[in-house]
């Protein structure tokens, strides 16, 4: 699946770092991965990084950031407590940050419980005794991965959320830590881009299932352009045979994060809809797997309790022409194959 969450009781350090390698991350007391992403009616691929500390050191300009801080500001670290300071500092980060945020800092790092199955450590930056920002990492035995950070926006112009990030990266080295995961950056949408700043970063390639220097990601292959570009040949292929479909987005993608349910969610962010004024119960739906670089044919239907996901109301102010906007179970996997000419012959076939 391309979105996945588990609910673990507990999570040895050994085993954190085993799904930090998979591209997973945590969620309050969760961990999860997924690799496509909505803002608004826009569609992206999150693309998973991770800093090797092997030999690295902070450049001039990361430096000049530390150095001017640590003059201006005391720094402590330690591991995690929570306290009415932290949640005020919380509180009033949240009527600054530009997205959406856990309605408390318990509820963002431990979904309100008491109990954290992480080991996690904090940094604090006061000013004099105020408390000006904090952020969170969490440790395994190899790796660390930074969970959240906030500041007091009256701060903003001293960059306190990504000084923090340095702090934990500093850790980090002088605990003999060999990967730091700062989570995911989106490609076209500039908002996690500092995550780049740290350093030559690697990334989670999907289609090998490794890390690799992400310098070398080209933006042909950055996986949901790669799918669009294949479904639009083979759409292009089956107008040739005047089979109708029509590429969408598919905006109900995360439903294994958010569902009550467990059932086999179709999971790609666009797909090819086959037949799409054909009156039926089901859908034949083509989807292009970037992990087996190959055309995959399903039998679909649709779920009906999709208010348990999702706003109604945005699904219903959704293009048509844009957007496949009913949750969809897959009944069948009917054909795989690399060629986008073989699944548009099978697809003619089934169309007489």
């Amino acid at each position: 699946m391309f979105a996945e969450k588990h609910y673990p009781e507990t999570l040895p350090p050994a085993e954190l770092d085993k799904y930090l390698a998979k591209g997973w991350y945590r969620m309050g007391q969760t961990i999860f991965t997924t690799h496509f992403l909505c803002f608004g009616e826009q569609f992206y691929s999150a693309i998973w990084v991770r800093l090797p500390l092997d030999g690295y050191v902070f450049r001039k300009s990361l430096r000049k950031l530390v150095n001017s801080n640590d003059k201006l500001f005391r720094t402590e670290f330690g591991s995690i407590t929570l306290s009415r300071e932290k949640e005020k500092l919380y509180h009033r980060y949240k009527t600054f940050f530009p997205g959406v945020l856990a309605s408390s800092l318990k509820d963002a790092l431990l979904d309100g419980e008491e109990n954290n199955i992480y080991d996690t450590k904090e940094v604090r930056v006061y000013d004099g005794d105020k408390l000006i920002a904090a952020s969170f990492f969490d440790i395994g035995k190899n790796t660390a991965a930074s969970i959240l950070g906030m500041y007091d926006p009256d701060y903003q112009r001293y960059s306190l959320g990504f000084y923090t990030m340095l702090l934990e990266i500093h850790y980090c080295q002088q605990a003999g830590i060999p990967y730091y995961y700062p989570g995911y950056v989106v490609p076209g949408y500039s908002r996690f881009d500092y995550k780049l700043r740290i350093g030559e970063v690697e990334y989670y390639d999907l289609r090998t299932a490794n890390w690799q220097p992400f310098r070398e990601l080209h933006p042909g292959d950055i996986p949901i352009e790669t799918m669009r570009r294949r479904l639009e040949a083979l759409q292009s292929e089956l107008g040739n045979l005047q089979v109708p479909s029509k590429v969408l987005y598919y905006p109900l993608f995360e439903a294994n994060l958010f569902s009550f349910w467990r059932a086999a969610y179709f999971d790609y962010p666009v797909l090819l809809h086959c037949y799409p004024t054909a009156a039926a119960h089901y859908s034949y739906i083509v989807a292009y797997d970037v992990r087996e670089e190959a055309y995959v044919l399903f039998k679909c239907s649709p779920f009906e309790d999709v208010q348990v996901l999702i706003n109604e109301a945005y699904l219903m102010r959704l293009d048509r022409d844009r957007y496949f906007a009913k949750l969809l179970v897959v009944d069948q996997k009917l054909w795989q194959t690399n060629a986008a000419r073989e699944i548009a012959g099978i697809l003619r076939m089934m169309s007489t």
